[in-house]
């Protein structure tokens, strides 16, 4: 039987800003049948039609619901071998650059969370099968009265099934829940995204200014 190899795959979005601590990153994890990596190239182009390309019935993609004042569109992907010894280096790094929206961008702490999971097997914990990934920065027409925007919940929604569907039809590399509680790895079933956002505010950018108020101030 051939052994198996467990990676994990970082997604990295670099900020308007162009200062490394302004980067949104992704993780992922994908498992294939070989002991040695076989054809990364493969999960990239999953990755990158996920957030670029339009996938079947999908209007518009997650990179266009992204605006140009939070992010540049340059892109990287980091694909490490979780065998490895820490400190762990990856062992496939690759590199592009695409055009998000010109619109308004929401504030960099507003993510969208999507969750997904493997199918539930009676006697295992369920919050180790599934896991989440908080995506954004996105732009300001993705909000809705306080809400994510319907139209982008659908395209979110057919973007994730074209990746589970990618997924299930490789040869090699499948999307995976991985537990290092547990050190499980579990096949994606199935997933959701609720329609109201989440904060994260590590993504925060650094203020630029200071207003101050005392006794004569403002005047």
């Amino acid at each position: 039987m051939p052994s198996t190899q467990l990676s994990m795959v970082q997604w990295i979005w670099q900020g308007a800003s162009n200062l490394a601590e302004d980067q949104y990153v992704n993780t992922f994890h994908f498992q294939n049948d070989n002991v040695q990596p076989v054809d990364p190239e493969n999960v990239r182009d999953m990755l990158y039609n996920f957030y670029i390309n339009l996938a079947p019935d999908q209007e518009t993609p997650i990179s266009q619901w992204m605006s140009t004042d939070t992010i540049t569109g340059r892109w990287t992907l980091k694909m490490y071998d979780l065998d490895q010894p820490k400190p762990r280096f990856p062992y496939f790094t690759d590199t592009g650059v695409t055009s998000p929206s010109g619109g308004s961008g929401l504030p960099t702490e507003c993510a969208l969370v999507m969750s997904f999971q493997g199918g539930r097997i009676a006697g295992s914990e369920q919050n180790k099968r599934r896991n989440r990934i908080y995506l954004g920065p996105f732009q300001i027409e993705a909000n809705d009265a306080g809400l994510v925007q319907g139209a982008f919940v659908q395209d979110l929604l057919f973007a994730a099934k074209g990746l589970i569907n990618a997924s299930g039809a490789a040869t090699e590399w499948k999307w995976v829940v991985y537990s290092p509680t547990d050190d499980n790895v579990i096949t994606i079933t199935d997933g959701w995204v609720d329609n109201a956002w989440d904060t994260q505010r590590r993504r925060g950018i650094r203020s630029t200014g200071r207003g101050i108020f005392n006794f004569d101030d403002p005047s």
